[in-house]
């Protein structure tokens, strides 16, 4: 039995019917790779042998009523691929839309937690006997953030058409069986001991923004991190409903490097610009668009600072969009130039204090809180905190396959939080960035149009940015 971080176990107790915290993903397969041929079953099989090699893949959620503590992993020794592989045949007319469309309502329903919380759907369309094959990922959070997420991926796929080999350390690597007099005498003693961790990073805490503003120097306001609740409200900042839409873009990694020679900065620089342009245009549709700046959060791997363990290692800061100006290179501008002071006042948070807030959370006031949150829809009344996600994964940059299929795409869909209905996510792969939105779809109900305008963002950026 290995107990949860309380970073991992807070993705449990935040998760509602209409806020799952579940990452989703779109993988396109060139089954033409295959040397022995595409066949679901085989696929099947062959990542049931593979999941040995993933540990996280072979465990269940272990809690009780009587546990005062954070749940724990423990080893699902009933394990059985069918429950987590499954099939979907489209007929040979339909669309990528429509596929997408599929996947939406895949993304709507929540992950069973008496299983290991992941799920890989095989979607097959056009000709049978030569399908386009696309696999449906589903993970949730409590057992992936980005970075891991991106690690298991390398575990379970390739840089040629033959299947890896095994670790054998990994296929025995177990958490052994469910122990609930250990949970329980194990919360106990947590709980006991946080009064004195609380007086421990009490100090630090209060001293953190000062330090932020130290950090700050003589940097104006407006290249300032954005403070939390000082976002403006736009049609997708409200509650969420349990329904979701996604939509896919894929950008040109040359491309975006050509902005940066031109004008400096990087490439994550590059994406919130176009992300924002992309936004901005598509609430000018809607005449929506707030006179002030939106306001993203932006999460950040600390796997390399961390010593503790978990499946989350991450931290996030603020940015601004600069949404209120209108010229797309100036915008970009803005994002960089205040990039570096944003980064800077985000490092004065030492990354461990936030694993070790939420260690100290009670599970109780998370799990009721959250419904109680959700039951009186607060997020349509408070401020704003932020106006949407956006994250960047670094990938690996050279081609893959899974199981003899070549990766031709990855798309990822982060989770939505209530007050902010709609999240840009993107991994580089193999020259690219491959971009995933995700939305509730009864508040923005065509992902897509955001998906086309981040591809003609950053076309116009370039082009602008021409000598």
């Amino acid at each position: 039995m290995e107990r949860m971080t309380g970073l991992d176990a807070s993705f449990l107790y935040m998760e509602t019917d209409e806020q799952m915290m579940v990452i989703n993903g779109v993988v396109h397969l060139d089954v033409s790779t295959i040397d022995e041929g595409y066949s679901f079953e085989r696929l099947r099989s062959g990542l049931a042998r593979r999941v040995k090699a993933v540990p996280p893949f072979r465990r269940k959620v272990h809690d009780s009523p009587w546990n005062l503590g954070h749940p724990a992993w423990v080893e699902d020794f009933d394990f059985d691929i069918a429950h987590h592989v499954r099939r979907i045949e489209l007929g040979p007319g339909e669309t990528e839309e429509e596929m997408l469309a599929v996947c939406g309502r895949l993304a709507s329903t929540p992950l069973d937690r008496s299983r290991p919380l992941w799920q890989v759907w095989i979607i097959e369309r056009g000709d049978p006997s030569t399908p386009t094959v696309t696999a449906f990922c589903r993970v949730h959070h409590a057992v992936i953030d980005g970075m891991l997420g991106a690690e298991l991926l390398s575990t379970l796929a390739a840089t040629d058409a033959s299947t890896p080999e095994q670790d054998p350390a990994l296929v025995r690597t177990h958490v052994g069986r469910a122990n609930t007099l250990q949970l329980v005498a194990g919360g106990a003693r947590e709980l006991l001991g946080r009064p004195l961790t609380f007086l421990r990073l009490l100090p630090e805490t209060v001293s953190v923004p000062g330090a932020m503003k130290r950090a700050r120097g003589g940097a104006t306001g407006a290249e300032s991190m954005p403070a939390p609740f000082t976002a403006p409200r736009t049609l997708f900042n409200r509650s969420l409903t349990p329904h979701r839409a996604v939509a896919t873009a894929s950008l040109d990694l040359e491309a975006a490097a050509l902005v940066t020679s031109r004008l400096g900065g990087t490439v994550n620089d590059v994406l919130l610009t176009v992300v924002g342009s992309a936004v901005r245009s598509y609430l000018e549709v809607h005449d929506n668009v707030p006179g002030s700046p939106l306001v993203a959060i932006v999460p950040m791997s600390t796997r390399e600072d961390l010593t503790t363990g978990g499946a989350n290692q991450v931290s996030a800061m603020f940015a601004s969009l600069a949404t209120d100006e209108p010229d797309p290179v100036e915008r970009y501008r803005r994002i960089s130039a205040a990039a570096e002071t944003t980064k800077r006042q985000a490092g004065t948070v030492r990354p461990a204090l936030l694993a070790n807030w939420a260690r100290m959370s009670p599970r109780w006031l998370l799990d009721v809180g959250m419904r109680a949150y959700e039951t009186f829809r607060l997020a349509d009344v408070h401020p704003v905190i932020y106006n949407l996600i956006i994250s960047n994964v670094p990938g690996p940059r050279h081609s893959l396959y899974f199981l003899g299929a070549r990766i031709t795409h990855m798309h990822p869909f982060g989770p939505l939080l209530h007050g902010a209905g709609l999240s840009v996510t993107s991994v580089s792969v193999n020259g690219r960035l491959d971009v995933g939105v995700v939305s509730c779809e009864h508040l923005v109900p065509d992902p897509d149009v955001v998906a086309d305008g981040i591809e003609a963002a950053l076309d116009e950026l370039v082009e602008l940015t021409a000598p």
